[in-house]
């Protein structure tokens, strides 16, 4: 779906891109990034990979790996965010929603990101060789807290044994925890992806 968009622009020839609540601080940190967003449970999960690299995929079969399991999974986009620094306390009209639809509570002092989907492209994945279609109501949300950057890359560029630091980005100031995943390799990403949430204190 990358092809409606540009990365570089908040704006398509018949309106915003993203339409970002109005109460929410124009001067907060953001940026637009190719990566699908999904939620698993308490954990927003953010897959960030080139065109091609198995984005759509991956988070489909997460998805259905976590209705396996009974757990609560939402979509949040299929391809781009924008993605947005904001104090974790902050009260909003949006921020309700996220509690309520994504089963996650803002917590802890500082900031938190939020991942908004393109509202051209809300509720919908592309199915590569079927087209663009729709993940049916209920089974996505336009935004939600992110806790996870899962880098889709060439194999030979993964570290075995990665350091603390590794284990770590920082995305608009924000430090996220991070992993690096296969790309094309679906089975290889989801194992380790979950097994990477089971260690977290608030594990699936």
């Amino acid at each position: 779906m990358s092809l409606y968009f540009d990365r570089h622009s908040e704006r398509t020839s018949d309106g915003p891109l993203f339409d970002l609540p109005r109460d929410l601080d124009p001067d907060c940190p953001r940026q637009i990034m190719h990566a699908a967003a999904l939620v698993i449970g308490p954990h927003g999960i953010l897959l960030n990979g080139e065109s091609g690299s198995g984005k759509s995929l991956l988070q489909r079969s997460l998805r259905r790996e976590a209705q396996a399991l009974s757990l609560n999974s939402v979509l949040v986009s299929d391809d781009y965010v924008q993605l947005v620094r904001v104090p974790s306390k902050v009260k909003g009209t949006w921020a309700p929603s996220v509690a309520a639809e994504a089963g996650q509570e803002a917590s802890g002092e500082g900031y938190q990101l939020l991942a908004f989907g393109p509202k051209a492209t809300r509720g919908l994945q592309e199915v590569r060789g079927l087209g663009v279609i729709s993940v049916g109501s209920g089974h996505f949300v336009d935004h939600a807290p992110m806790h996870l950057l899962v880098d889709l890359c060439d194999p030979d560029d993964i570290e075995r044994m990665p350091s603390r630091e590794q284990r770590t980005r920082t995305c608009l100031d924000q430090p996220i925890a991070h992993l690096s995943v296969p790309r094309h390799s679906v089975i290889e990403a989801m194992d380790l992806i979950f097994a990477l949430l089971s260690t977290w204190k608030e594990p699936l």
